[in-house]
């Protein structure tokens, strides 16, 4: 990792400054206010931190005795590294095998049941391979059989709405944005790295001001990532929205105290790694500084249930809203959906599909998410 200090007029100037130097996937580390003796004429001179991965600039010509240690030093950690993902790979392998044993064992257990009709033996399979929960999807078929009587249990049509029911009936949801009347209602989206969180802010800011013709501004508190930044600034001066950047906590709150006179700010934030507490009592702090009215967590369907549980778990230490579930059009298996909702029962927001902006953005509805589930995909 090469790491450097830039010093500059404003922090505009140093970004200009990291990017030249570093490109876009540079990291700022930190920035601060400093007095530059060298340039008296600077008022508000910024002295800013910043990081890029250079592979190729590891190593450089050191004497043999050092060389040899640092080539120790490697080799210890890449062993040590290999030897956490083989028993990563192991574990996920053994918890495969158990959930596959599950469902053998229920699979026998309903071909040694005649009274179970098949119909229902073939919806067990149908949820269980559209991704929901073994012991969940049981409940529910065994539920369905006991509530239906004798010729009821044959008809493809009650059984259907049925168990659409009772999916619909395990799902929650939160309704659109909720507007304050005499200020903005101050938005603010949060989630793990990966889950299309830049481009879902750009998607609610466009759905609000083209289709419920509100007047919405932007503020991206994503300073880590210049790229992130750069590309919520071209969306904006596309859309005509107002965008700008805060760069610290106590220019978040001069940002949107300067934003008062629109109906909705959205805040895009870095995202994170939910292991690191580090980064998440920043984001708390963040969240308290900014006194959101709603938070989001954007969670990605193409990402393993154990991850979407960890991440669960992690930001449960933030009271947010709603979660927004993105990328639906990239995955097979909407299991997870009912999944998540039964086991940390959180309610669902929004729900994106696709890049297009703001089309491909929707409110969540307890009748197409039990749709999707049951067909195992989004779309027709």
């Amino acid at each position: 990792m090469k790491i450097k200090k830039f010093i500059a007029p404003s922090m505009q100037e140093a970004l200009k400054q990291i990017k030249k130097e570093f490109g876009d996937d540079a990291i700022i580390l930190s920035n601060k206010s400093i007095e530059d003796k060298n340039h008296p004429e600077w008022k508000s001179a910024v002295e800013v931190t910043a990081a890029i991965d250079k592979k190729e600039d590891q190593l450089e010509t050191k004497p043999v005795f050092n060389s040899l240690i640092q080539k120790s030093s490697i080799q210890t950690t890449q062993s040590n590294n290999i030897m956490q993902s083989q028993l990563n790979s192991l574990s996920k392998d053994v918890e495969y095998l158990r959930e596959r044993m599950d469902f053998l064992i229920n699979q026998i257990k309903y071909d040694h049941l005649p009274h179970i009709p098949r119909n229902l033996q073939n919806l067990l399979k149908l949820l269980n391979n559209n991704g929901v929960n073994l012991s969940l999807a049981n409940s529910f078929v065994e539920d369905i059989f006991s509530s239906l009587k004798g010729e009821e249990l044959l008809e493809e049509d009650l059984v259907l709405n049925k168990i659409q029911a009772k999916i619909k009936h395990n799902l929650q949801i939160t309704g659109p944005i909720k507007f304050n009347q005499n200020h903005p209602t101050v938005v603010l989206l949060m989630g793990p790295t990966g889950t299309g969180k830049t481009t879902t802010i750009a998607k609610l800011a466009a759905l609000y001001k083209y289709t419920y013709s509100r007047k919405v501004a932007l503020i991206s508190a994503d300073s880590f990532r210049i790229a992130a930044m750069e590309q919520l600034k071209s969306f904006a001066e596309i859309a005509k929205i107002p965008f700008t950047p805060a760069y610290n906590n106590s220019d978040l709150i001069e940002k949107i105290n300067n934003m008062q006179k629109y109906e909705l700010i959205l805040i895009d934030t870095a995202g994170l790694n939910s292991k690191n507490m580090k980064q998440m009592v920043g984001l708390k702090e963040t969240i308290r500084i900014s006194k959101a009215d709603e938070i989001y967590l954007t969670l990605s369907l193409t990402t393993r249930y154990s991850d979407i549980s960890d991440n669960l778990k992690s930001f449960g230490m933030i009271p947010y809203t709603g979660i927004i579930l993105t990328k639906l059009d990239e995955t097979s298996g909407m299991g997870d959906i009912l999944n998540m909702s039964v086991e940390y029962e959180k309610p669902f927001s929004y729900i994106t599909y696709g890049q297009d902006i703001p089309e491909d953005i929707s409110l969540a509805n307890r009748n197409e998410l039990a749709q999707i589930i049951l067909r195992g995909k989004y779309g027709n």
